[in-house]
């Protein structure tokens, strides 16, 4: 059967119409398809950056809450009276760790004469007495004012340079000796633990208060 061309062109034109929104309605149905995706990926990226930044906030939150309950809330006479305390007992144990440094030196400079070592060393053993008795003084009369732990190492100082004394003054003929040195070396360091010690938690407590006006 022959089609007229005027039946022809509207057959052509309905079938053309019908193609396109096939492809109309394919096209969409695939672009819906690739937007669901899309949007579903950028969701499951924005759910992580949001858990990795409330971690973060909650982190930080924990620490400020640490922090804040390790603060110590004082009055400015309160903060002048501690502070001015241990910087006056530092003052003195930095200059007893200086004597003590000097104390039983490896390398003596000078006459090799024994009188005259032991003189030189009774000089500084004098000296060293003198910045002992200063900070026994001055812990004691401050001792109100400081913190039980920190006085705690400030005692060992004391013991340590106490005991150099001792060993200084009974050594006899062992003085200059090797075994005189090594203990020595071994007071030293007791003293330096304690010194250390003690200089971190004056820091730590300075750094934790919180006066209040």
């Amino acid at each position: 059967m022959y089609l007229s061309m005027s039946d022809f062109w509207t057959t052509f034109i309905s079938s053309v119409i019908g193609s396109g929104v096939t492809a109309f309605l394919v096209m969409k149905g695939l672009s819906g398809h690739v937007a669901d995706r899309w949007l579903a990926r950028y969701k499951n990226e924005l759910d992580k950056e949001f858990e990795s930044y409330r971690d973060t906030l909650e982190h930080k939150r924990k620490k400020l809450e640490a922090d804040l309950s390790r603060r110590i809330y004082i009055s400015q006479t309160q903060f002048d009276t501690e502070f001015n305390a241990i910087k006056a007992i530092f003052d003195a144990l930095g200059k007893l760790r200086l004597s003590f440094n000097g104390m039983r030196p490896t390398f003596e400079w000078g006459s090799t004469d024994e009188k005259a070592r032991l003189e030189a060393l009774n000089v500084r053993l004098y000296r060293f007495k003198e910045v002992y008795n200063t900070l026994v003084s001055t812990a004691e009369s401050l001792y109100p004012f400081v913190p039980e732990d920190l006085y705690q190492h400030i005692s060992e100082c004391m013991s340590a340079a106490q005991i150099e004394v001792m060993r200084i003054e009974t050594a006899g003929p062992d003085t200059f000796g090797l075994k005189w040195y090594e203990d020595g070396a071994k007071q030293l360091e007791k003293f330096n633990i304690g010194y250390f010690g003690a200089a971190k938690l004056a820091r730590e407590r300075i750094q934790s208060f919180s006066i209040i006006s």
